[in-house]
């Protein structure tokens, strides 16, 4: 943590004992984006009807009850902690990186942006509108992009880009 207090730290400079283990997280953050995706479109459904089903049941699937509010309780508080930290912990890594500050800028906000509106979405297509499914399906999308550039341009300068480039 000493290195993100230094002015002008840069991750390419990093030990290769630090390296290893911000590479380490960085594969499992990875490992849990994908799986998270996967999960999504399996459990919830890649598409709008699938989605509004999922959060509001169906009228025409009688097997298809709208998602009771206790586990959309559960749900919400598990993913604000554990979402927050790992953002907390990406961002940081990829402000350590060589990357415009606009760059720096627009990705941290479609990151937690995103991931703000993946929290609220479920709550929205139950309670106000079905169309906030477009919302959940735009929040996945920036978060999976978002989430690729955090991990990757980190990945990419500690292990292919010479120091001081």
């Amino acid at each position: 943590m000493k290195d993100f207090s230094k002015k002008g730290f840069r991750i390419a400079n990093s030990s290769p004992e630090i390296k290893i283990i911000y590479t380490g997280f960085l594969i499992f953050a990875f490992i849990g984006y994908f799986t998270i995706a996967l999960l999504g479109c399996l459990r919830v459904g890649p598409n709008y009807n699938a989605i509004v089903s999922h959060y509001r049941g169906s009228d025409l699937d009688e097997e298809a009850f709208g998602q009771p509010i206790g586990q959309m309780l559960e749900d919400a508080h598990s993913h604000a902690f554990i979402e927050g930290l790992i953002l907390l912990v990406l961002t940081h890594l990829f402000i350590g990186a060589a990357v415009p500050k606009r760059w720096k800028f627009a990705v941290v906000l479609l990151a937690f942006g995103s991931t703000l509106a993946d929290l609220a979405s479920p709550w929205l297509i139950k309670y106000v509108a079905p169309g906030f499914a477009h919302l959940q399906m735009a929040s996945w999308a920036g978060m999976e992009t978002s989430a690729l550039l955090l991990i990757g341009w980190p990945l990419y300068e500690m292990w292919f880009k010479g120091e001081g480039e």
